[in-house]
Formats: C-alpha cells, structure tokens, sequence
C-alpha cells in the first residue's frame, strides 16, 4: 500500500516522525512516498535518507505569505503520486489532498496528523484546523489534552468519531544512553531544534549568562543546535550579553550528528514559548539526559517535575538559572532525573508503538 506523507521541507519534528516510520516499518508492509513542501529549501540530511531507504520523494517549494500556486502545485503533486492513503503532517494542506482523492482514482483515505500548539495558533491556522476537520478521513492528535483543546475550540465542527489520539515515537535503537567523557574541559548545557521566534533561545542565553555571574564548580559552555529566520537576533543577543566563546552555534545536525550531540551534554534544557509533543524532549530523555524545559503546554504533558524533569516558567531566566544551578550542584537528583527520563521514553516514545497505532486507522 502506498502512503503520501505531505510535510514540511526544513528541520521540524515532521521529517523526525516520518522517518521514525519508516525505520519502524521493518517488514516493509507499505510503500512511503514524500512530498516535501514549505518556504525551506529540503533539509539535505532528508534527500540522504529517503535515498539510503529508496523513498521516492517530491518538493514544492512555497514563497512567503500567501501564494495560490504552491496549492496548486500540491494538488498536482499529490495528484500524479496517485497514493492509496494521503497522510498529512499539518492541516495547511487539506484542500489540495481532498480535491486530489475526489480527482483521482484509488485514495481511499486522508489522515491529517495535527501538531501545532494550540495556543500558539493564529485564526488562519484554526481555520486551516477546520478546514481539515470537515475533509479528513482520520484527525491525529499527539495527546488527549490537545484533542480536547481543538474540541473546546471548534465546538460543533468537532468530529469525536473521526478523531484518534497516538503519540510520537522516535528510533530508541538510535537514541539511546551513550559513554560518559569524565574527562570533559566544561560542563555541556545544549538545546537543539529550530531558530524561531516561538522557541524561546533569549530566555536561555539570558539565563546562561546569568549562571555564568555565579560562583559555579565547573565551567558551563551552552551548545545551541538548528538552523532558522531567528538565527541572527539570538546571536546578537549573546554578544550583547558578552558570552563569547562560551556559547556555540553548531548550526543544523543531522542525525548521524545529532545523537552524539545529546550524548555529550550534561543537561540538556529546552526554552520554549509552546510545543504540542516535542520530538527534542523524547530524543534527549532516550538518551538518558536530565531535562529542564518551560512550563508550557506540549511540555509539562510530556515531563512530571522533580520525577522526570524539571519544569520552569516560560521567560523567566532567573528560574532557568536557578533549576540549572540545582543540578550542577547536585548530582544524585541529576542521575535520578536522567534515569527516569530514560525509563519513561523507553516505555512511552517507541517508533514501533507509534507506527502500530498507525496500522489499526489504515485499516479500520
């Protein structure tokens, strides 16, 4: 059976779920096709592995603001793939994917995957959302809570019957716990995952530098990992704060990179305004990283404070500096915390439970 996964070109937790899938997807019961789409050029790590796996794949690129020609050139791309399913990371496309299986032959479903922190939305993306709603064969949720936030939303346009919630999952044959360097020269804070005005980096480098004022028993270095628009204003931001060469932007890893990334660090922190499930918390907690993130939703769903992390009100770089400083200073609550963080993602986050919730709404 041929699946579609329209998503998105650049870094962003799409590219991490689908191919999550297909690693999951050992006995090779479907056949992936992609079509990348979005304002970024194909993150290049995406071209290397749909080639190393032989995953047809497709692009459209999409111009800033509104552009009527990118959804046409979606539905002629959807259209000439001519899948059995049409799976959708993200709402934006709906139209397209339903004028392409009124118009084509042999699509027998459109299941739309919704991501995007609900409180983060703006009214094009609720109505993107509805949209989607009314034209979609299955709704993915990642997990209850923001199934029940859409339905306070949309009220009537609801579709319970149509709704299904299954978490992410990621490879924990990939991540997972790596040799610790007893010897390293500084103690590794990172975060990895887009350059955007939504994360919340200025927060983190104001409360790096914060703890840099401190008296500290190691020496902190911050690694900060992605690419994005918001690049420039958050290294503007650490020179204005005089952290030099103890901050390090590593720009994009690809995964052959990434996992080492994580493996490294010491603590890993994720600042962010709004998440709905974030593939960079499941990947750090697999790899057996004690965690410290905002207190936001998408977040404090995913982390119990003080058992599987540490939580943190979201723009507050004191607090942030603070919940650093407690792990330096104590070692047991850090181990206990990364342990933990292992555990539950090896429970919770597998590709393999992911894709089987997958299997039951293909056939159903």
């Amino acid at each position: 059976m041929k699946i579609l996964h329209v998503l998105y070109s650049g870094l962003g937790g799409h590219g991490n779920v689908f191919f999550s899938m297909a690693d999951a997807n050992e006995n090779h019961a479907f056949a992936y096709e992609a079509l990348f789409n979005g304002v970024e050029n194909v993150k290049a790590e995406y071209v290397t592995r749909c080639t190393e796996k032989v995953i047809p794949w497709h692009y459209v690129k999409k111009k800033p603001g509104l552009d009527i020609r990118y959804y046409i050139k979606l539905y002629r791309s959807i259209k000439k793939c001519r899948p059995r399913i049409i799976f959708l990371h993200g709402s934006a496309a709906a139209l397209p994917a339903k004028l392409a299986k009124l118009t084509t032959s042999g699509i027998l479903k459109i299941i739309v995957r919704e991501t995007q922190a609900n409180h983060l939305k703006t009214k094009t993306d609720w109505l993107y959302l509805a949209t989607a709603m009314m034209v979609a064969d299955k709704m993915v949720y990642l997990s209850n809570d923001y199934k029940d936030q859409v339905s306070a939303k949309l009220g009537w346009l609801f579709k319970e019957k149509d709704s299904v919630v299954i978490p992410n999952g990621i490879d924990l044959d990939t991540f997972k716990r790596g040799s610790v360097n007893q010897n390293a020269p500084a103690f590794l804070l990172g975060m990895q995952s887009r350059l955007i005005d939504i994360k919340d980096h200025l927060t983190l480098l104001d409360a790096f530098a914060l703890l840099r004022s401190r008296e500290m028993p190691v020496k902190p270095h911050l690694l900060i990992a992605g690419e994005g628009g918001y690049k420039e204003t958050i290294i503007k931001h650490a020179a204005s704060l005089n952290l030099g060469d103890s901050v390090t932007f590593t720009g994009m890893l690809e995964e052959k990179d990434l996992v080492p990334f994580l493996q490294k660090l010491d603590i890993y922190i994720h600042a962010s305004l709004g998440e709905t499930m974030s593939t960079a918390i499941m990947q750090a907690m697999a790899c057996g990283k004690p965690v410290i993130a905002s207190d936001v939703p998408g977040i404090n769903n995913m982390i119990i404070h003080n058992q599987t992390g540490l939580l943190v009100p979201a723009k507050n770089a004191e607090a942030l500096c603070d919940a650093i400083q407690q792990l330096i200073n104590n070692s047991q609550l850090s181990a206990l915390l990364a342990e933990n963080a292992c555990t539950f993602a090896t429970e919770n986050y597998s590709n393999k439970k992911m894709l089987q919730g997958y299997n039951e709404i293909y056939f159903d």
